[in-house]
C-alpha cells in the first residue's frame, strides 16, 4: 500500500500540474483573444484613413463631374464605401467584446470607440449635404445655378466637412494609441502568469525533490 509520503508527493505532483495548465491555458485563450480577434480588428481600423480619403475624394470628383450622367455614376459608389467604412468599426466592436474585460483600458477604449463613431457621423452626414448641394444644381437646370451650387459644395467641403473629417482622424488616432496600450497591458500580464507558473512549478519541484531526500530509506530483505 501507498504510504502517506508517497500520497503527499502523488498529490502534491497533482496539484502543482493542474495549477501550470490551467495558467498556460489562461494565457494561450487571453493572447488567442487579443491576437486574432483584437489585433486584426485594430489593423483593419488603422486602414480607415485610406478609405476615408478615398471616401472624400469621390465626393470631390462628384462636384467637378462634367456631366449629371457623371456625376450620378460617381456618387453611385459613396453608399458602398461609407458600408465599408462603418463595418469596419462594427467589427472593431465585435472584437472589443470577445477580448478581456479586466484591463485596465477598457473604459477608455469604450469612450473612444463611441467618440470615434459619433464624429464619421457627423462627417458623413456633412458629406451627404455637399452631394445634395450639387444635386440641386443639375436638377436646376441652369449653368448659373450649377455654377452656384458647385461654389456652395466647394465651400460646404473646405468649412464644414474638412472639419469634421479631421476630427475623425483624430479619433481614430487616439483609439489606436488606447489599443497599442491595452495590447502593451495584457503582453504584460502574459508574462506575469507565465513567470509566476514558472516559479511555482520550480519551488514545488525544489520542494518535493528535498522532501523525498530526506525520507529515510528502507533496506530489501
Amino acid at each position: 500500500m501507498p504510504t502517506a509520503a508517497q500520497w503527499f508527493v502523488s498529490v502534491m505532483i497533482v496539484l502543482s500540474g493542474v495549477w501550470g495548465g490551467h495558467a498556460l491555458t489562461k494565457v494561450d485563450q487571453d493572447l488567442r483573444i487579443i491576437y486574432t480577434e483584437y489585433t486584426l480588428a485594430a489593423t483593419d481600423l488603422g486602414h480607415m484613413n485610406a478609405r476615408l480619403i478615398r471616401y472624400r475624394t469621390t465626393i470631390l470628383r462628384a462636384i467637378g463631374a462634367n456631366t449629371e450622367r457623371q456625376f450620378e455614376n460617381i456618387v453611385e459608389s459613396l453608399p458602398e464605401q461609407s458600408r465599408r467604412i462603418e463595418a469596419t468599426i462594427e467589427r472593431y466592436m465585435e472584437a472589443t467584446k470577445k477580448a478581456p474585460s479586466h484591463l485596465r483600458g477598457k473604459d477608455q477604449e469604450t469612450a473612444a470607440l463611441i467618440e470615434l463613431r459619433e464624429k464619421l457621423d457627423q462627417y458623413i452626414e456633412a458629406s451627404h449635404h455637399t452631394i445634395e448641394l450639387v444635386r440641386h444644381g443639375w436638377r436646376a437646370g441652369s449653368r448659373t445655378e450649377l455654377q452656384r451650387a458647385r461654389e456652395a459644395a466647394e465651400r460646404y467641403a473646405a468649412e464644414q466637412a474638412g472639419p469634421k473629417l479631421v476630427a475623425v482622424s483624430f479619433a481614430l488616432d487616439r483609439m489606436l494609441e488606447i489599443v497599442a496600450e491595452i495590447a502593451g497591458e495584457a503582453r504584460s500580464e502574459a508574462e506575469s502568469i507565465l513567470r509566476l507558473a514558472t516559479s511555482v512549478v520550480i519551488g514545488i519541484s525544489v520542494v518535493l525533490v528535498a522532501f523525498v531526500v530526506s525520507l529515510p530509506v528502507r533496506g530489501r530483505p
